[in-house]
């Protein structure tokens, strides 16, 4: 290959960023694991109307990945109309937690499978996520009549995961994970491997026990100029992938940060993150640079939820408050901006991704 092919042809010079992944990683049990939350309802309302809620919050903060399950044990004041009753329960207790985004889902238990008692989650817990249990044909049916969106809980064993299987194909279960997580409660000891490889397949997100699952995101590579104007255009070219079981389901947003010293400016991205699945996800944006000293600034990466935690990325890279150093960029001062439209007629490094490509299966 010589100097004037068509592969070394650069428009603009570009810096190419491919982060080495981290060495063994472990399983981060913060995104793969979740722990009930069960709260008893002879508790919850010891006398009739006279609710007793204050324990939830400290219940949810002491929780990984808190799922809600209201236990409908009756109390001793219930004589008649319990389904009714336990109905009000759930209107109540959803009130009280509304959007509190430290709650991961809310199963839907029930004293008697009643019609009463699904309306209450479906209308107390609107704007939370909803399980319903994957043997629950009556309940999946329904919800979906409603055209309500909901995850599933699979209880799964050595011994039933076929019926398992034969659950998801019977009841066309199998894309509820692009919209809504599966939650794998493993009933045996630990978790088999035909449990394992198909909660693979049923892209569970977490799971009672340590199975792995979860996603898994990293950098594949950037791409950027090495040079740019201040108060110009900032072409950006990611490539992701989540090498997971799952995607992710919480609202996340791209930043970039330029530093230079003290002063820092953090660019947030457009990326359309809520339709990331697994596999590769490519974005490209051409971002507006405010007015910029000229000079060398550190390039860095986040992702961010809502809450300004921030999604751990499987990369070696240098980390500091969740931002990723991935390199350093020049900042110039020009008289016109040479980067506005240079993706009309020219791809840096073509359409990709074109690197490692996976050798086909033999037959």
């Amino acid at each position: 290959m010589t100097p004037y092919s068509l592969e070394n042809y650069e428009k603009y010079k570009t810096v190419k960023i491919r982060p080495v992944p981290l060495p063994n990683k472990n399983q981060d049990p913060s995104h793969g694991q979740f722990q009930y939350v069960q709260l008893l309802w002879r508790e919850l309302e010891p006398a009739r109307g006279e609710f007793r809620l204050e324990g939830i919050e400290e219940a949810l903060r002491a929780a990984l990945n808190p799922i809600l399950v209201l236990m409908p044990d009756l109390p001793v004041w219930v004589k008649n109309d319990a389904d009714d009753c336990f109905a009000a329960l759930i209107r109540k207790v959803g009130s009280y937690i509304g959007s509190d985004r430290r709650l991961t889902a809310v199963l839907i238990s029930t004293l008697s499978d009643s019609k009463e008692e699904w309306n209450a989650y479906i209308e107390a817990f609107d704007s939370q996520t909803m399980l319903a249990e994957l043997q629950n044909d009556r309940l999946i049916q329904y919800v979906k009549e409603r055209s309500c969106g909901f995850g599933l809980l699979v209880r799964c064993s050595e011994a039933n995961w076929i019926e398992c299987c034969e659950a998801f194909a019977v009841q066309k279960l199998q894309h509820v994970w692009k919209s809504h997580p599966v939650v794998l409660h493993v009933t045996d000891l630990a978790c088999g491997p035909n449990i394992r490889r198909e909660a693979l397949r049923w892209h569970a997100s977490l799971s009672n026990v340590n199975a792995g699952l979860g996603y898994d995101l990293a950098l594949r590579r950037l791409t950027y100029p090495e040079t740019v104007s201040s108060h110009g255009s900032l072409p950006l070219r990611f490539w992701f992938a989540n090498t997971g079981s799952s995607r992710i389901y919480r609202d996340f947003q791209i930043c970039v940060q330029l530093r230079q010293g003290e002063v820092s400016y953090e660019l947030p991205l457009h990326a359309a993150t809520h339709t990331w699945l697994t596999g590769d996800h490519v974005h490209n944006e051409m971002v507006p640079l405010p007015d910029m000293s000229p000079g060398s600034y550190t390039l860095s990466i986040a992702l961010y939820f809502e809450d300004r935690s921030y999604v751990a990325l499987n990369i070696q890279n240098r980390q500091q408050n969740g931002y990723y150093e991935t390199g350093s960029i020049q900042v110039e001062i020009t008289h016109e901006d040479p980067l506005t439209n240079i993706w009309d007629t020219y791809y840096p490094e073509g359409y990709y991704p074109l690197e490692d490509p996976v050798v086909p299966e033999q037959e």
